[in-house]
């Protein structure tokens, strides 16, 4: 039985197609304090010079309400005080990512008739733009989207407006896009204070996102983060930029300490525990440590029984190392570390691994069809619409001699597949080999 020429490339094709790791999620359990916006203004008469603090009850959705004054050297200034504080906007609390109900003690100083700018964290509020000050309205009514859009039209013009670039950072982290706020935040030469525990969240978010696709920039962004907020949610995406940089050893080390932060804080949340033992187990395996991946591993399977990462994770692994073996011609071996693959227990990466293992048999020097279409024919027993175990059963069928019809069926499925995937390259080879092999046209 003759060898088919697409055969020869189809595994370096595949080997992108390699499973993911497991969703990265940033570790979310830590409390961001609601902050103050925008300070607002009083027609109230100021008595002179004094201290007063009043509480504000700032709630999820983003309204609020002055509820009392907890501390005056001037009670004449009470009321110009609490107007101040009704008339200002605010930004919720955040537990992670969700915006929750807290209060806000603020500070405000009069001097003699006039009253001083609020300061946050011992950093004074820097005054917005006009165009500022319109994405802050917007903000606060939770126009995010629309406040978004808004502040990157506007920058179009006044590209140098650090407090538009902050509020384009506010408004796409509330719109849950962390890669635009980091962007923006990035542009800003000096974040204020009070904005800080924002960027730095955007970054550390960005970061783990963008770990796999843009290591460096991930790298990047995850430093800014820890040095703006050095807490577990930036600590953690540090490791898993330093993991995507291949910076393993520092990775490991980096990830062992939100680890331990992590399992001994009540308040961290067990999915959490287990996002922040997939990285780890990352960091054990990159770094050659069996024992301590074990260790983690069976961490997993203790808080969530359920769990698959472990299987994904190692599987992963072997998969990488039969990708390696195939490359180098070492066929027996790259076979044992894909069956090796398939038998850790996650889906996802069983049916990579078939299909890896079917087309690392066509690459031999005497192909066993049979043997090729046994391992498609267990990718497709998992996901019948996967494109590449197509594929790789219409090769099989015709390599082995059998019913060109129903091979062309395959290959015309996985054709179509692969383009609805958007995987051209691999729609490609599977149109070359039709055409090759004479079977007739490749579909639509």
């Amino acid at each position: 039985m003759k060898r088919f020429p697409a055969i020869a490339s189809s595994l370096f094709v595949l080997s992108a197609l390699v499973a993911a790791p497991p969703a990265r999620a940033q570790y979310s359990t830590e409390f961001t304090p609601a902050k103050l916006v925008k300070q607002g203004t009083t027609s109230q008469s100021v008595a002179g010079s004094g201290t007063v603090v009043v509480q504000v009850q700032v709630n999820a959705d983003g309204s609020h309400k002055a509820i009392k004054v907890i501390h005056s050297t001037n009670a004449g200034d009470n009321a110009a005080a609490i107007e101040i504080a009704q008339n200002s906007s605010y930004r919720p609390a955040h537990k992670g990512a969700t915006p929750v109900t807290a209060f806000y003690d603020f500070t405000l100083k009069f001097n003699g008739k006039s009253v001083a700018q609020s300061t946050e964290q011992g950093g004074s509020i820097a005054s917005m733009s006009p165009e500022a000050e319109k994405i802050a309205s917007l903000i606060k009514a939770k126009q995010y989207a629309q406040a978004k859009s808004q502040a990157q039209a506007a920058l179009i013009s006044s590209p140098g407006d650090a407090s538009l670039r902050e509020m384009l950072g506010i408004a796409a982290y509330d719109d849950n896009d962390p890669q635009t706020a980091a962007q923006a935040f990035d542009h800003v030469p000096s974040v204020g204070k009070q904005y800080q525990p924002i960027a730095a969240a955007s970054f550390a978010q960005a970061a783990v996102a963008m770990s796999q696709t843009n290591p460096e920039q991930s790298l990047a962004y995850a430093q800014k983060a820890y040095a703006m907020t050095p807490d577990t949610n930036t600590r953690f995406a540090l490791g898993v930029a330093q993991l995507g940089n291949k910076q393993n050893a520092d990775a490991l080390a980096t990830l062992k300490g939100v680890r331990e932060a992590a399992m001994s804080d009540p308040k961290t949340s067990t999915a959490d525990k287990v996002h922040i033992d997939s990285e780890l187990l990352s960091a054990y395996l990159a770094n050659n440590d069996t024992q301590g991946a074990a260790t983690i591993a069976a961490e997993i399977k203790r808080l969530d029984p359920t769990s698959t990462i472990p299987g994904r994770v190692v599987g992963n692994q072997m998969l990488q190392a039969g990708v390696d073996a195939a490359t180098a011609k070492n066929y027996d071996e790259a076979i044992k570390d894909f069956d090796n693959a398939a038998s850790q227990g996650d889906p996802e990466v069983a049916v990579t691994a078939y299909d890896q293992a079917a087309f690392t048999v066509a690459r031999m020097d005497h192909p066993d069809y049979k043997r090729m279409q046994s391992y498609a024919d267990k990718a497709l027993a998992i996901k019948p619409d996967d494109a590449a175990a197509n594929f790789a059963e219409g090769v099989a069928i015709v390599g082995s001699g059998g019913d060109k019809t129903k091979a062309l069926a395959s290959l015309q499925k996985a054709d179509a597949l692969a383009k609805q995937q958007g995987n051209e390259t691999l729609a490609l080879n599977i149109e070359n080999f039709i055409k090759q092999q004479k079977l007739g046209p490749t579909g639509p």
